[in-house]
């Protein structure tokens, strides 16, 4: 009767191989991932198409007034104002410190509804 060999230790061989495969995934894809694109050479239209990209700055102060570029408006005037915006535009939102939370929701919630994604909310350097 034959004995089996007895096996002394694993096989690291495979596992190297598969390292190493994953190791060159790794480093071609954070290759990517550092320049932060992918390079491409677009190709050349006769046409262009641009939409003008406007800037809305929204200002609520702690008596709940609502300013559109400066400009005081009500609060019920507010959602055919922003019928003027398109997806492009630009929207900065600056609030009093003792604002009410809701009226801020009220103006998030409604460029939202437009499909409003550039929005920044203006806050003071606490330096």
């Amino acid at each position: 009767m034959k004995s089996l060999k007895k096996v002394e230790g694993i096989n690291v061989v495979p596992l190297i191989d598969v390292m190493l495969v994953l190791l060159a995934i790794i480093l071609t894809i954070s290759s990517f991932i550092a320049l932060g694109k992918i390079e491409l050479t677009l190709p050349n239209g006769t046409t262009q198409t641009k939409v003008k990209q406007k800037s809305y700055d929204i200002a609520i102060n702690n008596q709940r007034e609502f300013f559109i570029n400066s400009e005081k408006i009500s609060k019920e005037e507010i959602p055919e104002k922003l019928l003027e915006l398109n997806k492009e535009d630009i929207v900065s939102i600056r609030a009093d410190k003792l604002t009410p939370y809701e009226e801020f929701v009220f103006i998030i919630d409604l460029l939202k509804q437009k499909g409003i994604e550039k929005i920044g909310m203006v806050v003071e350097n606490g330096r």
